[in-house]
């Protein structure tokens, strides 16, 4: 089981990815408001099993790289996907430093999201 963290401001999204993992081999967590992610359930959940974490480039207060660089700095093993419906632009605004293991258009298909998370997740398993 790969343990993937989605975090997007939009709700209806949100309920979208669940959807797509339906019968997968993926555990989804999902977070629609990211400053909760420094509250203690998901602090356990990045510093024991999180695998993945895919945001979205476009949140109120934190954009998508943002929070991904504080990942980055703070978890680098966990792998980083940034999602946008402007990719081109959010990755011409992206940090220097910041390290992506992957991007998604937004809206991704449930075909392109799960291809991501194998390739990343295979990644994983390669390394274990």
């Amino acid at each position: 089981m790969c343990n993937v963290l989605f975090i997007d401001d939009d709700a209806f999204i949100l309920s979208a990815y669940q959807r797509m993992l339906r019968g997968t081999v993926y555990q989804g967590f999902y977070l629609q408001q990211p400053e909760q992610l420094w509250q203690q359930d998901y602090l356990n959940l990045l510093q024991n099993s999180l695998q993945i974490v895919l945001v979205d480039q476009h949140m109120p207060r934190i954009s998508g790289t943002e929070l991904l660089l504080q990942l980055q700095h703070d978890y680098p093993g966990i792998k980083r996907v940034l999602i946008s419906g402007d990719l081109q632009s959010a990755l011409r605004q992206q940090p220097t430093v910041l390290i992506l293991d992957a991007t998604l258009a937004k809206p991704c298909s449930k075909v392109a999201l799960l291809e991501c998370l194998q390739r990343l997740g295979g990644e994983l398993t390669a390394h274990t």
